[in-house]
């Protein structure tokens, strides 16, 4: 009886969604804008990441996935900051959680922008069901690169990618 109420919820859930306009993120898609706030509480988004190539990370200090990877996202941020790419990290952790958030930057020394997001939007704009999520977008803010859920960015795949959208001038 239990398995019929529960698949019957499932099933009227489903139905109330509207499931066909569901459609994750593919490669060259438009990244979905999104606003959030400095960790000092200043708004800003995606407009203010416009006109260079960046690493769209989205995490929250609870995550293990999320913090192992963010030792490699620093040293992806320095080893090509001073050629136009930028790494930014989009926290979803809970509005009185900044604090906590600043903690653990200071514990990682980690200086590579990051911001906030208590309501989760910008995980509901990317599709994603969990964390962590990283998309590399070109300077026209189009997605070059996905990975949703934990990945390593210091492989030579992803670097090759973001050294293919570093403008000419800047490459090595």
């Amino acid at each position: 009886m239990k398995r019929c109420i529960s698949i019957t919820v499932a099933a009227a859930v489903l139905a109330a969604c509207n499931v066909a306009d569901f459609r994750p993120l593919e490669v060259g898609d438009g990244a979905p804008p999104f606003t959030a706030f400095t960790l000092d509480g200043t708004e800003t988004g995606s407009a203010d990441l416009l006109g260079g190539p960046y690493m769209l990370n989205i995490w929250a200090t609870w995550c293990a996935p999320c913090r192992e990877e963010m030792p490699e996202l620093q040293e992806l941020h320095d080893t090509y900051a001073d050629r136009g790419f930028q790494v930014v990290a989009v926290s979803v952790d809970g509005s009185s959680d900044g604090d906590q958030i600043l903690a653990f930057l200071e514990e990682h020394d980690l200086d590579f922008p990051v911001w906030h997001d208590p309501t989760w939007a910008i995980q509901d704009a990317y599709f994603l069901l969990g964390l962590p999520g990283s998309f590399l977008i070109d300077a026209d803010g189009k997605i070059v690169r996905k990975w949703p859920g934990p990945f390593r960015p210091m492989e030579e795949d992803v670097q090759a990618d973001v050294r293919a959208l570093l403008p000419a001038a800047a490459q090595p």
